[in-house]
């Protein structure tokens, strides 16, 4: 059975841990002790062979680029034919003059002269993202990964108006008020790379992996909100819609726009603790520089992800009963 796109997207975070844990119970781990020699203290610890599932849960930041996607400018263009972004001063324009009853309507039907007065410098906001990890060990010093990642992505901006009217307490020479603006997408990371690790103390080592990332984007929401707050819906102006009038002039929102797919390259360190009945716990960074497909434009740059990885034992249920 092969799975579409919203069904991988939708998966909740319980479900995976489900079907994981189920893997889990199947995977072929063998391990052995083996005495370290040293100049100071002799220690052991257990060999890594087989095959090893774990779950990734932290936080996303991609690089402010491709947020500028969402800015409102008017000159961005979709590769989905039934969909289409608007600039917000085209979009405020057809709402003026078709949707008479909206509320963000009889708002700019109060500004004499309104315009826009500048667009917005954009940003994405850190997210949370989650995801699944297969680990398959030769021994604890090599391993081949992989990792299915998710995150639902919001880029933020202000954007400002010239309504027109006179400044308040005749300060300076126009009145600018300022908006925000918002796109929201969702990334789907898939990637696939070598990991190696180097011992520190036992029970602990440094791991780093290099290796190569697709990533799947969807663009879920891009609107404006004549009002000072986010969350306003009442004052929302979506950016994002349909192609094509309803009654009434009225354009439906658009959501989960054609997905997209890119390819680039990765690096992560971190550290990874074992304890003492199986499985680790992994504090991990990683870099990746990724080709994003957005609309019909490409951005390339560097995304930024910290996160924490929970590698199950093989022994599942001993380490559930284990007293820490």
């Amino acid at each position: 059975m092969t799975l579409s796109k919203s069904h991988i997207l939708s998966l909740s975070f319980p479900r995976w841990a489900m079907v994981f844990v189920a893997c889990a119970a199947f995977q072929g781990v063998g391990r052995s002790q083996m005495t370290v020699y040293g100049d100071d203290d002799d220690y052991t610890y257990a060999t890594r062979e087989g095959v090893e599932f774990g779950v990734n849960i932290g936080v996303y930041r991609g690089f402010p680029l491709s947020a500028y996607f969402y800015d409102g400018a008017g000159d961005h263009q979709l590769s989905d034919a039934g969909s289409r972004i608007w600039g917000i001063q085209e979009r405020l324009q057809q709402l003026q003059g078709q949707q008479l009853t909206h509320p963000v309507t009889g708002i700019l039907n109060e500004f004499p002269a309104w315009n826009i007065y500048s667009l917005p410098l954009m940003q994405y906001k850190p997210s949370m993202f989650f995801g699944l990890k297969a680990a398959k060990f030769w021994n604890p010093e090599t391993a081949l990964v992989c990792h299915v990642d998710v995150a639902q992505v919001t880029a933020e901006g202000a954007w400002s108006l010239s309504t027109g009217l006179l400044p308040d307490q005749g300060q300076g020479n126009e009145d600018v008020r300022t908006y925000p603006i918002v796109g929201k997408e969702q990334r789907l990371n898939v990637a696939l790379g070598y990991r190696t690790s180097i011992y520190i103390a036992e029970g602990a080592s440094w791991a780093l992996e290099l290796g190569g990332l697709a990533n799947a984007l969807s663009v879920e929401e891009n609107y404006v909100v004549m009002s000072p707050n986010v969350g306003n819906a009442l004052y929302e102006v979506h950016l994002l819609t349909a192609v094509g009038n309803g009654a009434g002039g009225t354009l439906s929102p658009a959501s989960n726009v054609l997905t997209q797919w890119g390819l680039g390259f990765y690096a992560a360190g971190g550290i990874a603790l074992e304890f003492d009945e199986g499985g680790h716990i992994e504090l991990n960074v990683r870099a990746s520089r990724d080709n994003l497909q957005l609309g019909t434009e490409t951005y390339q740059g560097w995304n930024v992800a910290a996160f924490v990885t929970w590698m199950m034992p093989s022994q599942l249920g001993d380490f559930v009963r284990a007293s820490f």
